[in-house]
């Protein structure tokens, strides 16, 4: 998905070169911006835009950043042995997901922090759960590198960002059921698995397409460091919850600000499959969700009576031969302005396919 993001950047950065090099600098855009094509913003335009549609691209984008972290992955990837309930040492405190006596912490964890053997997992289970919840993660994003380009990148981020909502809950109702371990792994690997299908790997390729090429680098770069913000709170703040609130209501805080980002998503997001960057960032509808349909309406149909595709081709390449037999034939060529011929002269009575002067036309 990096890859894709950054040829999309790449092809963008030469279509900007090929019409600044072929008409010179860009007139002033349709919303009212005054910088030309190829330019870089400044620091201070990229946070502060000079008109109202490029500061709502940018506070998108640092929403984007933010809110990918924000739906409690973090915790599921640090503190996998905490959530599986493995029996931790007789001293152990805080720092190892175990809760201080003056917390007054729920049943569940006073149990855990007893040293009772009832719910405790091995260190081996936990082992070859974190493999699980690590492989999960690498085949989501192969998947999603495989298939975005065909579901497209709005309705995929959508579905797994609520997929991703319901899995932690499910991770929160196994401390109040008390399901075996086999359904805990499976709710971790299946949350991973969802982000990974969509918020992981599309996020910075939604911001990228999105944004207009002279706000693109760095505006990317502080949607980044709002995604490592949001990180390292949820990293360093997960041991703090789940003694404060306790594990089920830390995951189900964590499900419901899921489904907050999920309307965001679908609010926010446009469809920006199978556009190029210059679609993507066109002024109207930049915003607008209704742009998803784009991807989806069928081809028009040709009017009645109009030549279809192939036979247009033919009819060009017919075009082009007869020019090339005329030059042969006359030793001039016929009076078209604008339009030249190389190669070598067809040979009259060699077959018009098998003709090399005619494969160049």
């Amino acid at each position: 998905s990096g890859a894709e993001g950054g040829g999309a950047e790449g092809g963008g950065a030469e279509g900007a070169g090929t019409e600044a090099g072929g008409a010179g600098a860009e007139p002033a855009a349709a919303d009212g911006s005054s910088h030309t094509t190829g330019a870089v913003a400044s620091w201070r335009d990229s946070l502060f835009p000079p008109t109202s549609r490029e500061r709502r691209l940018v506070a998108l984008s640092l929403a984007l950043g933010l809110a990918q972290q924000v739906t409690g992955t973090e915790a599921i990837l640090y503190y996998t042995p905490r959530i599986l309930n493995q029996c931790p040492p007789p001293d152990a405190g805080e720092s190892s997901g175990v809760c201080h006596a003056s917390a007054s912490p729920p049943p569940d964890l006073a149990k855990e922090a007893a040293g009772d053997g009832a719910g405790c997992t091995s260190a081996e289970v936990v082992f070859l759960v974190s493999l699980g919840v690590g492989a999960c993660k690498l085949g989501g994003e192969l998947v999603a590198a495989a298939l975005v380009d065909t579901l497209g990148r709005r309705s995929t981020i959508i579905w797994s960002n609520l997929a991703l909502s319901a899995f932690t809950a499910l991770i929160g109702l196994r401390f109040l059921f008390h399901w075996p371990v086999s359904a805990s792994a499976a709710a971790l690997c299946l949350a991973m698995l969802s982000f990974s299908l969509g918020p992981g790997p599309l996020t910075f390729v939604v911001i990228s397409e999105m944004l207009p090429l002279h706000l693109r680098a760095k505006v990317v770069s502080l949607s980044v460091f709002c995604n490592r913000v949001g990180s390292g709170t949820i990293a360093l703040t997960f041991l703090s919850l789940k003694c404060a609130i306790g594990p089920a209501a830390a995951f189900g805080l964590y499900a419901a600000v899921g489904l907050v980002v999920t309307a965001f998503y679908y609010t926010s997001v446009v469809e920006s499959t199978g556009l190029s960057l210059e679609e993507a960032t066109a002024p109207e509808p930049a915003l607008l969700s209704a742009r998803s349909r784009l991807s989806d309406a069928p081809p028009p149909e040709p009017a009645p009576g109009s030549p279809s595709a192939a036979e247009e081709a033919r009819r060009l390449a017919d075009q082009a031969a007869m020019r090339a037999l005329y030059e042969a034939e006359s030793g001039s060529r016929p009076p078209r302005p604008g339009v030249e011929f190389s190669g070598p002269p067809v040979v009259v009575g060699t077959p018009i396919a098998e003709s090399e002067h005619v494969a160049r036309v």
